[in-house]
């Protein structure tokens, strides 16, 4: 019964930022991408960008990046991993009976031409059992999609920070 109310709020909250965003808006720049950039990872036309936490001395943390599917077919992240935590979750912030929190959601399509953004207070990547995260470091997660595996820097903010640091950068 869970599993309903979950996949009906993914699918409202993926048409909200898709009706939201442009996944080409900004991006002209850049269209053959230098590989030494680390702000842009690229497999299977789904584009990560901007990939930031929060630094955090506790054993959880979210990550937040913005995934645009440039592909002609609908892509599914199943998933992630990071070597610097036990575990790995897509979570959703959700209001249950006035207590926000989040939730597991198993899986995400990601529409053709569609940019989806994990950020504070919607949806992001849960790491926990969490081994140490510096401001000014960087880590790597592996997102795992249907048909690839995307490798993506992830940058530590400020433990107060509410967007990456090169928020409005164009890539």
């Amino acid at each position: 019964m869970i599993r309903i109310p979950l996949f009906a709020l993914l699918f409202a909250v993926t048409a909200v930022w898709a009706v939201a965003q442009d996944p080409t808006a900004g991006h002209d720049q850049h269209e053959d991408h230098d590989n030494h950039d680390d702000h842009v990872a690229e497999a299977a036309g789904i584009r990560a960008i901007h990939g930031w936490t929060n630094a955090t001395t506790g054993g959880s943390a979210l990550v937040f990046v913005d995934i645009e599917n440039r592909s002609d077919a609908v892509v599914t992240l199943l998933g992630a991993e990071a070597d610097i935590a036990a575990g790995v979750e897509l979570v959703a912030l959700e209001n249950v009976g006035g207590e926000l929190r989040y939730t597991t959601i198993p899986q995400m399509p990601v529409a053709p031409g569609v940019k989806v953004v994990l950020a504070p207070n919607g949806l992001a990547l849960r790491l926990d059992g969490l081994f140490g995260s510096h401001e000014g470091g960087h880590f790597t997660v592996d997102l795992l999609l249907d048909d690839a595996t995307l490798s993506v820097t992830i940058e530590i903010e400020s433990a107060d920070a509410m967007q990456h640091s090169h928020a409005g950068h164009s890539h």
